[in-house]
């Protein structure tokens, strides 16, 4: 599942206009020029995240909707504190983020087991939502996206206040577009509440036709439909103790080094995605397979998948069994290439083209390219035999 988050902000006045009256309109990025508190230089700040999941029944008949609270907290610079609450509102995890120490302690309260780790996102020492500013003011929203538009959207209440509502337009990559709706206390301009849904299909928990639909003991099928940030606290105040990343006292406690993908791991999963995409290597190494495709494969019993299915399930699972939930490409190039020297160019080309070029790269501390080809085979190569100069 892929959440997006965003922080509390205060808007201004242009043309001597306040931009947050009634109405809709396209909004510049000049709309946004000053610091905008939540945003820029955060100290102490908490949110809640709620999530909506669509549940379906055992029969596949009957859909309901499933909610999950996560309570965040974060204090200046880069430390997170995240926990999940049961049905009941109880605590059953936390995990605490410190991304200076490249850590993160994970703690299972019913268990009682502490194990650090690598964190499960990279978010720097930036403030939790800084990223807000990039896509209204640069209309940037992580590598390969784009802010198609960003505009006002009239009025609506959330959590008891009166709010204005801002819509962001994303393109991403080569899915369908993500809509983002931001509301903005009427009366302050803060950030009150941030509404996300999946790429083309943005949900509504208060239209949604099985939203008052009963819960059912057994199920089939849960995918996530939903979600919303909301509770925004800025300056807080909030105990140190409570982002120690030493366990807690009495817990079991172990150490894992960080995950990540090795070269024979890459180069089988693109193996495996290019076999699935019907022997043709993707256009993008980081999208490598067609998700609603690979969805549907999903869904099918074990028995009835194919071996190309299963040969890419099986990779994807074993590599996201370490808690690696990014392009396992992605992951492999920050990893264990040198930076700036992985290249990708396997448009149009079949498995098994023993003389088509799909990729190369330099793996850290060697001064050899490794090239791999159609036939996914991997050699030293010298930089004179690329096709790009790539000693500039």
């Amino acid at each position: 599942m892929t959440i997006f988050k965003w922080a509390t902000a205060s808007l201004l006045i242009v043309g001597g206009l306040m931009w947050l009256g009634s109405g809709t309109g396209s909004l510049s990025p000049s709309a946004f020029a000053d610091a905008i508190p939540g945003v820029d230089d955060v100290q102490t700040m908490t949110w809640t995240d709620t999530y909506y999941i669509r549940m379906t029944s055992e029969d596949g008949k009957k859909t309901w909707i499933q909610k999950e609270r996560r309570l965040h907290s974060y204090r200046h610079p880069g430390q997170y504190r995240e926990t999940m609450l049961n049905e009941k509102g109880e605590t059953i995890g936390v995990h605490i983020t410190d991304n200076r120490a490249g850590r993160m302690l994970a703690i299972n309260v019913k268990e009682k087991q502490a194990v650090l780790k690598a964190p499960l996102h990279q978010r720097g020492e930036r403030s939790p939502f800084a990223w807000v500013g990039d896509v209204i003011r640069e209309r940037k929203f992580g590598d390969g996206n784009r802010v198609k538009s960003v505009s006002l959207q009239g009025q609506k209440e959330i959590d008891k206040t009166q709010a204005s509502v801002v819509r962001a337009m994303i393109q991403i990559e080569d899915q369908a577009e993500l809509r983002q709706d931001f509301f903005f206390d009427v009366a302050s301009k803060r950030l009150v509440g941030i509404s996300s849904g999946q790429p083309g299909r943005h949900f509504d928990p208060e239209t949604a036709a099985d939203r008052d639909n009963p819960a059912e003991v057994q199920w089939s099928r849960m995918a996530p439909v939903g979600s919303l940030t909301h509770e925004m606290v800025l300056n807080p105040k909030l105990d140190p103790n409570e982002f120690s990343l030493d366990p807690p006292p009495g817990y079991a406690f172990e150490k894992i080094a960080k995950p990540t993908v090795t070269e024979d791991e890459m180069i089988a999963y693109l193996g495996a995605a290019a076999r699935f995409n019907d022997n043709q290597f993707p256009d993008s190494a980081y999208n490598a397979f067609d998700r609603d495709k690979f969805n549907a494969v999903s869904e099918k019993k074990v028995a009835d998948r194919t071996a190309v299915e299963r040969a890419l399930i099986d990779i994807r699972d074993k590599i996201m069994l370490r808690e690696i939930y990014r392009s396992p490409v992605k992951q492999f190039e920050e990893d264990q290439t040198a930076p700036n020297s992985f290249h990708y160019v396997g448009t149009g080309v079949k498995v098994g083209e023993a003389d088509r070029l799909v990729g190369w790269y330099k793996l850290r501390n060697s001064t050899k390219y490794r090239a791999f080809y159609g036939d996914l085979a991997i050699k030293d190569v010298t930089a004179a035999q690329l096709p790009l100069n790539v000693a500039k």
